[in-house]
């Protein structure tokens, strides 16, 4: 399956975008440890990276990959101490937007929307989580629109769809196809380009350039799948 290729089972489809969703929102949401560390050098990483590359192809997609498999080649004999100390503080710096000359705006739709924290944005998309009955963990201290927060959503939203292409159930699945693009469509896509911009600009590693055009390409590419894969399949639901 391509990018652009909907003839794939629409569960599949829905799958294949959740398990992207996964792994991209681990990166925007957990802090750097040595597990983490340890898994981008696993060889299974680089099996998943290039599952990616050969599902949704794009240009820029490519390029990110080039960019953090430039990142692991260039750090394979360094220390993990030294390359988690590396990549915690290139993450602080990109995502708490600790300087003004040096790091982007922090990634919150609020401000890069309203260019304030905790804005109408941010009570907006509160709502759409609420209206999905989507709730955030207990004790959590990010706001409903932090970018990490947003992409989980739409992991949500894919593992959900999924499901319901497996339980027989395709206007379920269908609203939450719907669902996904409206939250790309009229949230992420609004203001994530923007912050990735920044983000390749000033990152000072490649893995976090990468990650950047890596997370931009597949936002763009995947609004355009939906939008096949609500043309293709709202008039044939899938059969059991």
């Amino acid at each position: 399956m391509r990018s652009a290729d909907v003839s794939e089972k629409p569960s599949a489809v829905a799958q294949a975008r959740r398990s992207v969703y996964e792994m991209l929102s681990g990166f925007f949401l957990e802090l750097p440890d040595p597990e983490m560390v340890n898994s981008i050098f696993d060889p299974d990483f680089d099996r998943r990276l290039s599952a990616v590359a050969s599902v949704f192809e794009t240009g820029e997609i490519r390029e990110g990959l080039r960019f953090i498999s430039a990142f692991i080649s260039s750090s394979r004999n360094d220390s993990r101490e030294e390359i988690l100390k590396r990549i915690a503080i290139d993450r602080t710096r990109l995502f708490r937007g600790v300087s003004q000359d040096h790091s982007p705006p922090p990634p919150y739709e609020s401000f890069y929307r309203e260019q304030r924290l905790s804005g109408q944005t941010s009570a907006d998309v509160y709502r759409f989580y609420c209206r999905l009955g989507v709730t955030l963990p207990e004790g959590w201290t990010e706001s409903p629109d932090y970018l990490g927060v947003e992409i989980d959503f739409m992991r949500l939203l894919c593992q959900g769809e999924e499901e319901a292409w497996l339980n027989n159930q395709p206007e379920k699945a269908l609203e939450l196809l719907r669902t996904s693009g409206d939250f790309l469509r009229d949230h992420l896509m609004k203001w994530a380009p923007s912050f990735f911009e920044k983000m390749v600009e000033l990152a000072g590693l490649d893995f976090y350039r990468g990650l950047a055009r890596l997370t931009n390409g597949f936002l763009k590419v995947d609004l355009h799948l939906v939008e096949e894969q609500l043309e293709a399949v709202s008039h044939t639901p899938e059969k059991s």
